[in-house]
């Protein structure tokens, strides 16, 4: 049992990748995306007073949500200060690009302009591509397309991630092993989230 005063709610990674994922959103997903609306992590008692209990159950069981004893706030940093931190923890060579589904680098670390501009291009063609293809009703359940040096498929050698936040297509493009299996990951789409800003390429 939970104390639902002093328990607070927060997504997991895996959580991150099922609400944000590019795909059909449903009333489930909608809940998960709510909890990272905020500047803090929501109470569970504040968070069940709006969703059902069986969803939490649900989450909990597939590792989409987890329980905190304290609050964490949201990144209050403007995006393209805050992703050089937070990119160390999710390249294996600190080398990232967010690009939007329009082809525009909106923040990069670890690499030239011009490169972080071609890879937004690219990751916006992969991203029409998954959108058209799903649109003809192939369903696509892959969240990502990772290009790899040779057969051997070890590690890939770039990942583009596709990400829907508050109806704009996001793609994370990742140099090296892609480390999103950490809060690193969760902090930067709450960042996303909660910026309010909508990005001018310059």
């Amino acid at each position: 049992m939970f104390d639902e005063e002093k328990e607070y709610i927060i997504l997991t990674p895996a959580g991150v990748f099922e609400a944000f994922s590019y795909s059909e959103t449903d009333d489930k997903k909608m809940s998960l995306q709510t909890l990272l609306s905020k500047k803090s992590t929501w109470t569970l008692a504040d968070w069940l007073n709006e969703y059902q209990n069986e969803w939490l159950e649900d989450f909990k069981d597939r590792g989409l949500v987890q329980l905190l004893s304290k609050p964490l706030p949201a990144p209050n940093v403007p995006l393209d200060k805050f992703l050089p931190y937070v990119m160390a923890s999710l390249s294996g060579k600190r080398k990232a690009v967010i690009g939007s589904n329009e082809g525009f680098c909106l923040a990069r670390t670890g690499c030239s302009q011009e490169e972080a501009d071609m890879l937004s291009v690219a990751g916006a063609d992969f991203f029409d591509f998954l959108n058209r293809q799903q649109q003809r009703g192939w369903v696509i359940n892959e969240q990502a397309i990772s290009f790899f040096p040779n057969v051997d498929l070890l590690m890939p050698t770039i990942s583009f991630i596709f990400l829907k936040i508050d109806n704009e297509g996001y793609i994370l493009i990742i140099d090296g092993e892609p480390l999103t299996n950490s809060h690193a990951f969760v902090e930067l789409i709450w960042g996303i989230k909660t910026s309010g800003l909508r990005f001018v390429h310059e």
